[in-house]
Parts: structure tokens; C-alpha cells; sequence
């Protein structure tokens, strides 16, 4: 059973509801990566298993968009000082595009949603707060402070102030919320008086957006606002005295609610050269889920995040996307050829979890195998047949390189062709961004580069190159003759590489060189080949 599944069917027999609501959220503060997308991918798998029980499920995504700005990030001008402790929604788009500083980074995320298959219903905390939603919330809060206190307090080196009141007024005068100190609470008017640092005071009713609940009261508030039964955290928040802790006793004793299932994520961490740093909006350590779109497919991404428990962290490695999609189209073949085994014969519980892991990551199934072209040789033909003049890759090309790599393209249809034209502009981009440049050497540079050959080695190349000249065309053919050719001249195949990697790429190691090959034009490889001339 997938670990989805086995959370989905532990909630349904524990709680009894008429609705079970998956919940997730991101406060937009800065740019959102993929580390942030684990927790909505997480929430998503959950909710699936739910539909897969046949129960009434919904998934909904709230973001914290009332959150006040906290410092300057490395990514934002220093004018923005001034806007430290606004809510994110009411300060302005750091580059104009967008109606605020909140949906300059929120909106690109959403879209990515989308992209990743993934449908909920999306929730704006600035909206739900001017909306009411939570105005009995705060009431409830202001008038059971002291029960909240002590909940809080257990928790703390060092007890909140006496005076202490679980809300953040927005200052009528400066616009912030986290400079702002509730004094004293009317039950009778239900009015809060309040002091900002910047000198204003006023006496005012706490609704419709005027305040906000701090994060500890806000996040059980929410729960029992949207009925969630399930919420994907952060280890963060699930550690012993974390916000769920709180959260789970002050849902129970202010809210009577019972708190969402604790499923407890781990971050996932982007490795730069030798080392694996947590990613971090506010650090700038980021690959945000936009990038991945222009990169890799979306179901690819929901294969790294979604093949393991959500509890074991990712080690994310921008250079080894081509290894991750391998990985990726394997499980796809699986998945198809285990379709038709089980038309046959029953599956055992290893094949049955191929399956499942498949469906969970693929939001689109299509009818049949799909065209496979490997990624990283992608990256190589998208390079080779790209028209500088047009700036788009020429398919007609693309097609000929494919036949002589021995492909058959009979059985092609029109999702085969978008797919394959979507990996090789995906993983042009990779090469180019990421991967590795595909840099032909020009004649003069390949002839000094011979010149250093041991003697075997420029035999080989000779040798090899008169025989080019007289077959066939193609990645199989090229490759055996590679090897034939070598074993003539008993030359270790792997010198044979090296040299021909040096004369034309200008270093001892390249792609799959009989597929390489026969991707370029013949009459150039025969002409580099014949350097002794």
C-alpha cells in the first residue's frame, strides 16, 4: 500500500465526518520552491486516497497572505524597510506586475499548481479575514486569553506577559501589525483597545481584517473554520512543543475541535557542488516550482516527492534531472506492461505499488506507452537540431536523428509528438542552464588535439574513419563498428572513446557515442575522422 493510501485509511476509520477536507499552505514571503510544494503534493496524494475510499474529500490551500513582511530578503530593495510588519497583501509588488507584494510570489505558485494536476480550492487568509470568517474566532480567542496563555506558556522558556492578548491589530495610522499592542479587551462592546509604536492609539472593533490572530491561535482557528482533517506540516511545526502541540489543545479546549491527523514532512534540501543546503525563500536558496516547469515535466516532480514517505528528506541535485526521468519513464514501462500482465494473471504486492505510485504521480495517464526518448539524449538532439534563425528546434530533423538511432516512429501519434517536442525544449533549457553545453570544436583545434593522440589512437581514428564512409548510418551499425574496429587494432575500446570525444567535443568523455554520432551530419563526422589528411 502506498503510504498515501495508508494515511487516507487510517483517517476514515478514526474520524467520521461528512466532508473530509485536505488542507496546505504557503505564506508568500518570497519565492516558493519545490520544498514548499512538497507539503501541497503531500496533501494531494492524501486527498486522492480519500476519493480512493469513496468518501466526500476536498482539498484547499490557504494562503497566509495577512502575515506581516518581517525583514528585507537578499531578493527585495532596501526601500522595502519601510514595509517590515505590513501584511504581505497590503504592501506593493516588488516589481509592479502584480495588485500586491503577496501575489507577485503566490500567483506564479498556483499556476504551477495547475500544472502539477493538482485541483483545490484556494483560500486568501487577507480575504478570509476582511470576509469575517474568523471574526468568532477572535472573539473566542480575546475571551478565553487566559485558558490560551497557560496553553502557550507550558511551552516557553520564559511566560508571556501578564498583560498579554492573542491578537495583532492593523494600525489605522502605519498599516503594521506585528508593532502593535492590544492594552484592553471589552466583552461587553467587543472592542480592543490598542497602542502602535508609531504613537497612534485607538479603541476599535477587532473584525472584518482590522486584526489577526498570531500564528498559534490562527492556524487551530483555521482548522475548525474549514473542518480539516488532515494538513501535511513541517518537521518545524511538529516538534515536541511546536505549534501543532499548541495548536492541537487550544483547537480541543477554545474551538472544540478536534485537530487534522499529524503528517509530519522533511525538507528537502538543493545540493550545490558538494554540499546539501535546506532551501529557504528567505536565504535565497530556492528552486522555485516555476523553474521546474521549464526544465522537466510536472509528473516528474511529483515522481521525486511522492515515490517515498513524506517523511524521509530529498536531496535535490539540478545536474541529476536526467537520471531522476530515467527513473521516471522506467516506472512507466512498469505501468503499462504490468496493465496487461494483470488482464492475465494476479499481480503480487510489489507490482500492485508500481501501479499505484504511477497513478498518483501521473495526473494524465495516457491510453498507451508513450514514445520514451531518453532524456539526456533529449538535451543532445534539441541542441544538435535547434535553428539559430528560427529559434525553435527543427522537428523534421529531430525525426531524422531518430530513425538512424534506430527508433521506430510508425506508431507515433499526436501525444507522442507534443510530449516529445515539450522534453526536448525542456531539456534544451536543462543543458543549457544546468546540464552541460554541447560544444563542437572547430577543425584547427580537433588537428592539434590529434597531433597529442598515441599512435594506436590516430591508427583508430584513421582506420575508423575510411570505414565510415561505406555503411550504414545509424547508432547500432556506428556502434559495433567502434568496437570492431578497435578489437583490429587491439585498441582498448574506452582509448577509442577518448579520442573521439577529444577530436570533436575537446575532452575525453561525452554522450552515448554511436548515438552521437548518428545524430550529427555524416559528412562531417567523416570529415572530422579524417584528420590525417
Amino acid at each position: 500500500m502506498h503510504w498515501a493510501d495508508g494515511i487516507s485509511e487510517k483517517i476514515v476509520n478514526k474520524r467520521e465526518t461528512e466532508k473530509y477536507v485536505v488542507s496546505s499552505g504557503i505564506t508568500p514571503s518570497g519565492h516558493i520552491h519545490i520544498g514548499n510544494a512538497r507539503e501541497t503534493l503531500t496533501a494531494d496524494a492524501i486527498y486522492k486516497g480519500l476519493v480512493s475510499k469513496g468518501v466526500n474529500a476536498e482539498l484547499i490551500f490557504v494562503a497566509d497572505t495577512y502575515d506581516p513582511l518581517r525583514k528585507v530578503y537578499p531578493f527585495l530593495p532596501e526601500e522595502y524597510e519601510k514595509y517590515i510588519g505590513m501584511p504581505l497583501s497590503e504592501i506593493p509588488c516588488p516589481e509592479g506586475c502584480c495588485e500586491s507584494y503577496a501575489e507577485h510570489f503566490l500567483k506564479p505558485f498556483l499556476d504551477s499548481l495547475e500544472d502539477l494536476g493538482i485541483n483545490l480550492t484556494t483560500y486568501r487568509a487577507d480575504k478570509c479575514y476582511k470576509d469575517g470568517l474568523y471574526d468568532e474566532k477572535i472573539i473566542l480567542a480575546l475571551e478565553n486569553r487566559d485558558k490560551i496563555k497557560e496553553i502557550l506558556d507550558k511551552y516557553r522558556k520564559e511566560p508571556l506577559p501578564e498583560n498579554w492578548y492573542p491578537l495583532n491589530v492593523i494600525c489605522e495610522e502605519c498599516g503594521k501589525q506585528s508593532s502593535t499592542k492590544v492594552i484592553e479587551y471589552d466583552s461587553e462592546n467587543q472592542t480592543v483597545t490598542y497602542e502602535c509604536s508609531c504613537g497612534f492609539k485607538n479603541t476599535v472593533k477587532p473584525f472584518k481584517g482590522r486584526a489577526k490572530l498570531p500564528w498559534r491561535v490562527d492556524w487551530p482557528a483555521r482548522w475548525s473554520i474549514f473542518n480539516v482533517v488532515a494538513e501535511p506540516m513541517g518537521k518545524d511545526h511538529a516538534a515536541s512543543g511546536g505549534s501543532y502541540d499548541t495548536g492541537l489543545k487550544i483547537a480541543r479546549e477554545i474551538y472544540n475541535y478536534r485537530a487534522p491527523e499529524k503528517i509530519v514532512y522533511e525538507w528537502i534540501q538543493l545540493k550545490i557542488g558538494d554540499k546539501a543546503v535546506p532551501m529557504s525563500s528567505s536565504s535565497g536558496v530556492v528552486f522555485a516550482v516555476k523553474d521546474w516547469m521549464k526544465v522537466c515535466h510536472p509528473e516528474v516532480l511529483r515522481f521525486l516527492l511522492l515515490r517515498s514517505k513524506p517523511t524521509k528528506h530529498v536531496d535535490f541535485d539540478l545536474k541529476a534531472i536526467s537520471n531522476l526521468v530515467d527513473d521516471y519513464d522506467e516506472l512507466e514501462r512498469n505501468y503499462f506492461a504490468l496493465k496487461d500482465k494483470a488482464e492475465k494473471e494476479e499481480l503480487n504486492e510489489n507490482e500492485k505499488d508500481k501501479i499505484r505510485l504511477y497513478e498518483l504521480i501521473t495526473p494524465n495517464i495516457p491510453e498507451k506507452l508513450p514514445l520514451q526518448v531518453p532524456y539526456r539524449f533529449c538535451s543532445i538532439i534539441a541542441q544538435i537540431a535547434y535553428d539559430m534563425e528560427s529559434k525553435e528546434i527543427n522537428m523534421e530533423r529531430v525525426m531524422d536523428i531518430l530513425r538512424r538511432n534506430n527508433y521506430d516512429l510508425e506508431s507515433v501519434d499526436e501525444y507522442d509528438l507534443e510530449r516529445l517536442k515539450t522534453r526536448l525544449s525542456m531539456s534544451r533549457n536543462w543543458a543549457l542552464t544546468y546540464g552541460e553545453k554541447l560544444e563542437i570544436i572547430d577543425i584547427n583545434k580537433a588537428k592539434e588535439i590529434y597531433e597529442e593522440l598515441n599512435e594506436k589512437q590516430k591508427e583508430w581514428i584513421k582506420t575508423f574513419g575510411e570505414k565510415l564512409k561505406d555503411v550504414e548510418f545509424d547508432a547500432i551499425t556506428l556502434h559495433e563498428l567502434i568496437y570492431n574496429s578497435a578489437k583490429d587494432l587491439e585498441l582498448n575500446p574506452k582509448e577509442a572513446f577518448q579520442a573521439s570525444y577529444k577530436i570533436i567535443l575537446g575532452k575525453k568523455y561525452g554522450p552515448k557515442l554511436g548515438s552521437f554520432l548518428a545524430s550529427l551530419n555524416k559528412d562531417f563526422v567523416v570529415d572530422r575522422y579524417c584528420l590525417s589528411r
